[in-house]
């Protein structure tokens, strides 16, 4: 008998699963073939929500365990996915600065936010006002961490790359039943594809549609990420991501064309040298409409359990959050309020 079948291998899957490792539990990882917004996600870790410029929610203790956690996995991967990255905000007016420097002296973020002007680091930007630098800041290099992964569990016999079917589930007090695989428990870390989730599609997840261009520009020369309207993050080889856009409706023409003439709109504002756009990927965020996870237990089915709802910060997230649900599920610990899915319960 298996612990754990793990349903979906983005952030949420693939972090959950090395938290139910780390723990002896042994895991079965069902991923198929639906494109993951962990995958076209930029992967930036940073405490600070940089339109505001306040702590993003438990940003501070996030952040904290979110490293501790990913070196770990690093070297459990044998492999480096984590990018020390600075991320600069280029200031659009005085004003701007005054708040910046007006925010620093707020106790919770005066480690994070720089107390000096960061000037321009490329002649491709044009930045009269200059930058503020988020300190502690950096990127984690996804795409990476889930192959590399992936190919440890394929090594086990624990992964299998095919789609999800709801009606072959057998659901019993001791156990489920799966295609021939026994468990203990079933966690569903599917994304927006929750949806399509008999058992949990009552959850109130909305989607959130977001476009990147991937770019090549020679004569940018970037080694931070910066923040204007949307990211600029370099990738490596004269490549960057640029975006991401968020659509909450999503129109019913041709999105992905009025997301990239929206990108490129703004990104010949921002540079000055000539670029080639080599690549545009788009994937629809797992969003909730109080801004907080959902993760725990079925209402009905003491062994089915969800992990979602990570939203746009799901990199940082995801650590504490799995972390909590092990807690949980293991070990009966209470999980908190604002982010247990009963507070969605049908009533």
């Amino acid at each position: 008998m298996i612990d754990y079948i793990i349903v979906g291998f983005g952030i949420g899957g693939s972090v959950l699963s090395a938290h139910l490792e780390r723990e002896g539990k042994s895991i079965l990882v069902i991923d198929g073939s639906a494109v993951k917004a962990s995958v076209v996600a930029a992967g930036l870790y940073n405490p600070i929500v940089l339109k505001r410029y306040t702590m993003a929610w438990q940003g501070h203790e996030q952040l904290t365990y979110a490293k501790l956690f990913y070196n770990d996995l690093a070297f459990n991967l044998d492999t480096s996915i984590i990018q020390d990255l600075p991320v600069l905000r280029r200031f659009h007016s005085a004003e701007e600065q005054n708040n910046w420097f007006e925010k620093i002296d707020t106790p919770e973020l005066s480690q994070y936010l720089s107390p000096y002007l960061v000037k321009n680091p490329t002649n491709a930007i044009q930045a009269p006002f200059k930058y503020g630098q988020v300190m502690g800041a950096g990127r984690i290099l996804i795409s990476k961490m889930l192959d590399s992964y992936i190919s440890q569990l394929k090594k086990k016999s624990a992964y299998l790359n095919e789609d999800f079917d709801y009606n072959l589930l057998q659901i019993k007090d001791e156990a489920v039943f799966y295609k021939g695989f026994t468990a203990k428990k079933i966690v569903f870390c599917e994304g927006f594809g929750l949806k399509k989730n008999p058992f949990f599609n009552y959850l109130p997840l909305k989607q959130n549609k977001g476009t990147y261009l991937v770019i090549e520009c020679e004569d940018l020369k970037l080694k931070e990420a910066i923040k204007s309207h949307f990211f600029i993050v370099p990738l490596g080889g004269n490549k960057y991501k640029f975006g991401a856009t968020y659509e909450h409706q999503i129109s019913k023409g041709n999105y992905d064309e009025e997301a990239k003439v929206q990108l490129i709109s703004y990104l010949n504002e921002l540079i000055s040298v000539p670029y080639t756009i080599i690549d545009q990927v788009t994937g629809v965020r797992p969003t909730v409409k109080d801004r907080r996870p959902l993760i725990g237990r079925h209402y009905e089915h003491a062994n089915l359990y969800v992990l979602n709802g990570l939203g746009t910060r799901g990199v940082m997230i995801a650590p504490t959050v799995a972390k909590h649900l092990v807690a949980f599920m293991e070990n009966d610990m209470l999980l908190p309020k604002e982010i247990d899915c009963s507070r969605y319960a049908p009533k």
